[in-house]
């Protein structure tokens, strides 16, 4: 398996989704990655992200335990589903492409 992608504390990550089945429309998430293997409980590497909302209003959840605690926790083999800004653009511009070309 190659090497898992190096994400950088504080970074902004998005999360991608199509609700139709062409891939016409897509739906974006925003998460900060804020680190690697957190809790004890991890049984293998896991990534957290905080949802970006909760980040800017209540600050990283490492540094507060209040406001929105909410964090994606993904093994590595869904480490693809988080883009970084280049290949969030890159998909972006493929969906529209797609609405482009698609027959009416």
């Amino acid at each position: 398996m190659k090497a898992a992608k190096e994400y950088r504390n504080g970074e902004v990550y998005f999360r991608i989704a199509f609700p139709d089945s062409k891939r016409h429309y897509p739906k974006i998430e925003s998460f900060v990655f804020v680190g690697k293997n957190l809790s004890d409980e991890d049984t293998g590497d896991a990534w957290y992200f905080q949802f970006a909302d909760g980040f800017a209003r209540h600050g990283s959840i490492l540094a507060t335990d209040k406001g929105d605690r909410r964090v994606v926790i993904l093994p590595e083999k869904d480490l693809p589903d988080m883009l970084d800004l280049g290949r969030l653009v890159a998909e972006l511009e493929a969906a529209a492409l797609r609405r482009r070309t698609a027959e009416p």
